[in-house]
């Protein structure tokens, strides 16, 4: 990659790349050996090996959105100093940063923790906010409709937030049951977004339930669409007509395989702006 870079100004971030991480050598010249820890500190929580732990002292604001980012930027992030604080604390000077909500993310009826805690990053990575796996939650038999075997979703949502009266931030449950609301003989998920819980149903996403082969990663794939469609509407998101984007509504499942896991650009402005 460094011996044959793009044209200008791509060839700028190969240069950057060479110059900043890989010991100051240029590009189209021979790599030599280099001391990985110096050069990712952060990863091993800003602690220099060859010298004394040090605290931080200046706060990285990288940028979500590389479209914002100019072709002759050598660097694509904001270091803002860290004041002291005279109680003996760090405080950020010169922007204000948001705490980042938390998500909990409840397993319900059947769904193991393992699952929830494999579902959880990828989560993460598409809202950018912290999701914390929370015990299991039964849901009784007797709570289903006793002639169509479901639950209703408004039962579902009133037990999620029983069960967590002191909660912060959202309630996300994935469930083994099937799930139904009025109008609709089945639903893969919804949300309420006063409430600000949301319920995803896996029943219907197995292939197992379609008479196909059981397939753990079509299944998993599946439920990450739909809880980001069940959490789009938790954000205040309405269904989209972009038969790509995660907030299409799924008439099948087949339209939850069509689908995108992420929302298209017009979602995610939408979304963003709701923050």
């Amino acid at each position: 990659m460094v011996a044959h870079a793009d044209h200008a100004p791509r060839n700028r971030v190969t240069e950057c790349f060479a110059r900043r991480f890989l010991r100051g050598e240029r590009s189209r010249q021979s790599l030599g050996a280099v001391a990985i820890a110096l050069r990712v500190r952060q990863l091993f929580g800003r602690e220099n090996f060859f010298r004394e732990s040090s605290e931080p002292r200046v706060v990285e604001i990288e940028t979500l959105d590389f479209g914002d980012v100019g072709s002759q930027s050598d660097d694509h992030a904001l270091l803002l100093p860290l004041a002291r604080d005279p109680r003996g604390g760090l405080e950020r000077t010169g922007l204000k940063i948001r705490d980042v909500e938390k998500i909990s993310l409840v397993p319900i009826n059947g769904v193991g923790t393992d699952f929830c805690e494999r579902l959880a990053p990828c989560l993460e990575e598409r809202f950018l906010h912290k999701f914390a796996v929370e015990k299991p939650l039964t849901l009784s038999p007797a709570l289903a409709n006793s002639t169509r075997r479901q639950y209703f979703l408004n039962t579902v949502f009133n037990r999620m937030l029983a069960a967590f009266p002191n909660r912060e931030g959202m309630l996300l449950g994935v469930m083994g049951s099937d799930l139904y609301k009025t109008s609709h003989n089945y639903i893969f998920g919804d949300a309420s977004e006063t409430d600000r819980v949301a319920v995803v149903s896996t029943f219907r996403l197995r292939p197992e339930f379609y008479r196909e082969p059981a397939n753990a990663s079509a299944m998993f794939e599946r439920t990450v669409k739909e809880c980001v469609h069940a959490l789009g509407h938790a954000f205040g998101l309405k269904h989209c007509f972009n038969a790509r984007c995660a907030m299409y509504y799924s008439n099948t499942v087949y339209d939850t395989d069509g689908k995108l896991n992420y929302f298209c650009d017009s979602c995610d402005k939408r979304v963003r702006a709701r923050r």
